[in-house]
């Protein structure tokens, strides 16, 4: 669905702004990034800048629950201004967590108020409304620890298993304990849940998870006290097909054993190298 924004200007006459809206995905675990995505499509004939004003910003966002009670800011929010050239179609996409807090599951709506230059906080045009759904995630492992170098900070990370459709994702969640703050809550990716994960803190007290992501390849993921993942690696079954695993050195140094290291992108090359040869003429 698009709405039309129809604009009238001294010299230009009557002219168009497209718009639309997308979410990310229609479901979203607690605390998880939520993201609107909002196509805007110049057809006034001329640039269009959008800006913020004076307690009307360029653009902003309603988000409602199904039943229609609005949910109300946290914060106030202006995101950067925005050029459109004749004719051009650009895509932005934000993040509704940095003005509502959506982490109460339940079914919501949102749209986007899109004001051309001079309009007011009273003026703008809606975006068509979506639909996204927020679910909780039930933590089946989760560890706290101190943050290296920062004495009386405690981390809890936390691991979810979440059904989407047929398939299993596997969830990493990391609250500051201290400040009851959720630090960051996102897929690892999928998990396929017959063979039972690993996880375990190393030396520096960051969280280290092993887990089958395709029916030959582990996932080893590594993630900080930020929330951050600061390593992926990806491991095939060992010599003689012996299962890989998840070990901690005496010096609390954790590593992968009995599994023979994946490159998927160095597959990917290969794989079109392989691609381009077949194009080659017959003798070639």
């Amino acid at each position: 669905m698009i709405a039309m924004i129809a604009v009238l200007g001294s010299q230009t006459g009557a002219c168009q702004i497209v718009t639309s809206a997308k979410m990310g995905k229609k479901e979203y675990v607690a605390y998880e990034n939520i993201t609107l995505a909002v196509t805007l499509n110049n057809r006034s004939g001329r640039q269009i800048d959008f800006v913020n004003q004076a307690r009307s910003p360029w653009i902003e966002f309603v988000v409602e629950r199904i039943s229609g009670n609005p949910i109300f800011k946290v914060a106030n929010f202006s995101f950067s201004a925005t050029r459109l050239r004749t004719g051009e179609t650009k895509t932005s996409t934000f993040s509704l967590n940095n003005v509502y807090n959506l982490s109460t599951p339940g079914n919501y709506t949102a749209y986007a108020i899109i004001r051309m230059p001079g309009q007011n906080a009273k003026e703008g045009t809606n975006t068509n409304k979506v639909h996204f759904t927020v679910i909780n995630g039930r933590a089946v492992w989760k560890q706290r620890a101190g943050v290296p170098g920062t004495p009386g900070d405690t981390r809890e990370y936390r691991i979810m298993n979440v059904q989407r459709g047929d398939s299993t994702e596997l969830y990493v969640q990391v609250e500051d304990v201290k400040r009851n703050k959720m630090l960051a809550t996102y897929s690892m990716g999928r998990n396929l849940a017959f063979r039972e994960f690993r996880a375990t803190l190393d030396n520096k007290n960051q969280m280290h998870v092993l887990f089958l992501t395709s029916p030959t390849i582990w996932s080893h993921t590594v993630v900080n006290a930020a929330g951050k993942t600061v390593r992926r690696q990806y491991h095939k079954k060992g010599p003689g097909g012996v299962i890989p695993k998840l070990i901690t050195t005496d010096n609390g140094v954790v590593g992968v054993m009995n599994s023979s290291f994946y490159d998927p992108d160095k597959v990917n090359d290969l794989r079109s190298q392989l691609h381009n040869l077949s194009e080659l003429p017959l003798g070639l």
